[in-house]
């Protein structure tokens, strides 16, 4: 009955789209349950949601969150979304982005500062928490305090439990910077992050190294929750290869993976000397310089390709012969990415296609390595010597290919995802 549904209060920085890497895995926990569950979205930065699971939604712009500093009057309104609703992120966070992509961090600081120092507890919000009674609270625990902070404030306000899910290391002084800015940001990230844990019930991560080292930083209980999909029947493998064989790689190229793949775009060059033998798609929505854009495209060997449709991106994938996955191989990317686990590398293994798996060792790749789900190099000389005997043989493409869905099948079945997700809830709503 309608009555006995949990109603779960999402509380996230960015807007809940299908689009964007955060909403498209909240979409893939949570669509299905809606029979059960009811949910609700609260979130800061620019844009409109976009999604087929969460009813009501309200925004706190961080704009107006920065002028409340100064007119002391809170911020925050309900919006109507459409779940068809095709705009894109509001160009005004630009300014945030070009921040992250040059490391300003003296401006993400100030990011930061907003978030912790506007004024968003208004009469508006509370009537839409009050109107939405949740039974639980769930959101990444993410870098910016502000997300963070509201989640313990509705905790503490309303009696309600909170459940965050950490899917980045932003908590652990394994990193390197040398800009105090940087070292600032951090100690007051982590400040709101340990507080937010420590009024949780239990903290859910992305990987088991994360969970691993999470439980010994805030001694609480730590559960592992990874997206997941229908594999269902026989692995979907290709009946061949093509020839020459198409590889794919979708995703974020910054953090410095676009130098790595124009590592591996230098290797398909070499392969092609004499025969074209490899061509290499690149889809992203990073921002391009003329540097990326000279070092990723090469005439018969790489292209920079227009991002898809969240629609056409698993049947993009699904042209591959491999799909290419890649990994920061600095020192200071390689530390903050060491416990992530990128969420693209279900949607890899659910189209049934060899990967390809380049870069530092980060818990994403020691995943797939350990899972026999993709072929691992993450020494840069070996790259083209690794590349050319996989391109050369097409068994072993396909043959990865099945063992990709079969590491979907052990590790990443919906079913079992959202039943284990539905139980943990109502322990909750039982206590």
């Amino acid at each position: 009955m309608e009555s006995e549904k949990i109603r779960v209060l999402v509380i996230s920085y960015l807007p809940w789209r299908n689009d964007v890497s955060t909403g498209n895995t909240l979409t893939n926990l949570f669509e299905g349950l809606q029979k059960k569950m009811e949910f609700a979205n609260i979130y800061f930065k620019g844009g409109k949601p976009q999604n087929n699971v969460a009813e009501f939604h309200f925004y706190i712009s961080e704009k107006q969150l920065a002028k409340s500093i100064i007119t002391k009057r809170p911020v925050g309104e309900e919006i109507i979304a459409k779940c068809n609703e095709h705009e894109t992120i509001s160009p005004d966070n630009g300014i945030y982005n070009k921040a992250r992509q040059m490391r300003w961090e003296s401006m993400l600081l100030v990011q930061d500062l907003i978030g912790i120092c506007g004024k968003w507890k208004s009469e508006e919000l509370n009537e839409f928490i009050n109107k939405f009674e949740p039974d639980i609270v769930f959101g990444p625990l993410g870098r910016v305090p502000a997300a963070n902070i509201l989640m313990q404030y509705v905790h503490e306000k309303y009696s309600i439990p909170i459940v965050p899910y950490a899917w980045d290391d932003h908590y652990s002084l394994k990193k390197r910077a040398l800009s105090p800015f940087f070292w600032i940001k951090t100690f007051i990230e982590r400040k709101y992050i340990k507080r937010c844990v420590d009024a949780s019930e239990f903290l859910y991560t992305i990987t088991i190294p994360m969970q691993q080292e999470y439980e010994q930083y805030f001694n609480k209980k730590c559960k592992v929750l990874y997206k997941g999909y229908d594999f269902l029947g026989e692995a979907p493998v290709k009946d061949s290869v093509s020839f020459p064989v198409k590889i794919v790689y979708m995703g974020n190229i910054g953090s410095g993976r676009w130098q790595v793949l124009a590592k591996v775009a230098k290797a398909i060059s070499n392969i092609n000397h004499n025969e074209k033998k490899a061509e290499l798609f690149i889809y992203t929505m990073s921002p391009k310089s003329k540097a990326i854009k000279r070092a990723l495209t090469i005439k018969g060997t790489s292209k920079l390709m227009d991002p898809v449709p969240y629609e056409e991106v698993l049947p993009t994938m699904n042209s591959a012969d491999i799909l290419l996955y890649v990994e920061p191989t600095s020192e200071k990317e390689r530390l903050f990415f060491r416990l992530s686990f990128s969420t693209k590398i279900v949607d890899y293994l659910y189209n049934a296609r060899c990967i390809f798996a380049v870069g530092g060792m980060t818990a994403s790749i020691d995943y797939m390595k350990n899972n026999a789900a993709a072929i691992v190099e993450t020494k840069d000389d070996k790259i083209e010597t690794t590349l050319y005997n996989l391109i050369s043989d097409h068994h072993k493409i396909l043959q990865y290919g099945k063992n990709a869905w079969e590491c979907g099948v052990r590790n990443h079945q919906r079913s079992v995802i959202q039943d284990n997700l539905y139980d943990t809830f109502v322990n909750i709503t039982k206590k």
